[in-house]
């Protein structure tokens, strides 16, 4: 019996930025000018077009799962290992986390149940159609052009360059660090690349790559204290980073941390870090928002 993709042991996220920081890369350079915009930058297709996976695991038939539990495993023939961002197969309609199911040959065994569309992100999830990120006869921010890149892969191009030298944005063969005890960035690693430079691996899913990016690379335009207008509920061991809107001294959560979605980008101001010992931010509580920076936004 072999498990399958079993999550490798998670790092605080401060450990990762004290690595980051050891290298002496310096800071990020900010992006070049663009020309003004000739037409309106849109979404031209809904992002994803199909049903993809939120979070590497198994995509299973929630249904098959009901009734799994850590002592009453469910055998589910079905079930298919997925890497997040990957198009679910025909039959299978959520995503299992690695550590939920064992290959056991003919089958998988689920220890856990799951409901429909959990761990994933639905048809334009994170854009709908026609979604406009930037008006003709302006300059298209960094952001916007982010957005508009088309996912995960159409970032690298736009991030490379406003990355500090030094750093290589790609596989990681040497990890020091294997993954983040952060959601929803738990995918990143960073160590060394083949050729033995610095390396840093974001993850698959677009809203956690560039959340990832932003948390341990971007300057931070500042940091304000906030009050929290809506109740977060977070995970007790793990850092939860939320993009919120910042009005008024009010900050508003504009995504659950394991459901983060590129639309968020467009209202977001900065993001709120929930450390891993709380369980949660209470509507009212006081918060620290870390602002984006100015020339990536605009």
């Amino acid at each position: 019996m072999t498990v399958f993709a079993q999550r490798p042991v998670l790092s605080p996220l401060a450990e990762a930025r004290a690595w980051l920081g050891s290298l002496g890369l310096g800071a990020a350079p900010p992006p070049a000018p663009t020309t003004l915009l000739a037409e309106d930058l849109v979404v031209r297709a809904p992002l994803p077009p199909l049903p993809t996976a939120r979070r590497s695991g198994w995509a299973v038939a929630a249904e098959a799962t009901l009734g799994a539990a850590p002592y009453s495993p469910v055998p589910v023939p079905g079930a298919r290992p997925v890497a997040a961002g990957e198009a679910l197969a025909a039959g299978t309609d959520a995503v299992l986390p690695p550590e939920a199911a064992t290959d056991a040959g003919p089958w998988v065994e689920v220890t856990a149940a799951i409901a429909p569309g959990e761990g994933v992100v639905q048809p334009g999830g994170h854009f709908p159609e026609d979604q406009v990120l930037a008006r003709a006869g302006t300059e298209p921010t960094l952001l916007a052009r982010l957005l508009a890149s088309g996912g995960a892969e159409g970032m690298l191009p736009l991030l490379r360059p406003v990355t500090p030298e030094g750093l290589s944005l790609g596989p990681v063969a040497c990890p020091v660090i294997a993954g983040l005890a952060a959601r929803p960035i738990e995918d990143t690693a960073l160590g060394h690349d083949e050729e033995g430079r610095p390396a840093l691996s974001l993850p698959t899913d677009p809203a956690a790559r560039l959340l990832a990016w932003l948390a341990l690379l971007a300057p931070a335009a500042g940091r304000v204290d906030a009050i929290l207008g809506r109740k977060l509920v977070s995970a007790v061991g793990l850092t939860d980073l939320v993009p919120v809107r910042l009005a008024d001294g009010v900050a508003t959560p504009l995504a659950a941390p394991d459901s983060p979605s590129l639309s968020a980008f467009l209202l977001a101001s900065g993001w709120i870090e929930v450390p891993p010992e709380s369980e949660g931010v209470r509507e009212g509580g006081r918060v620290t928002v870390t602002l984006l920076p100015s020339w990536l936004s605009g």
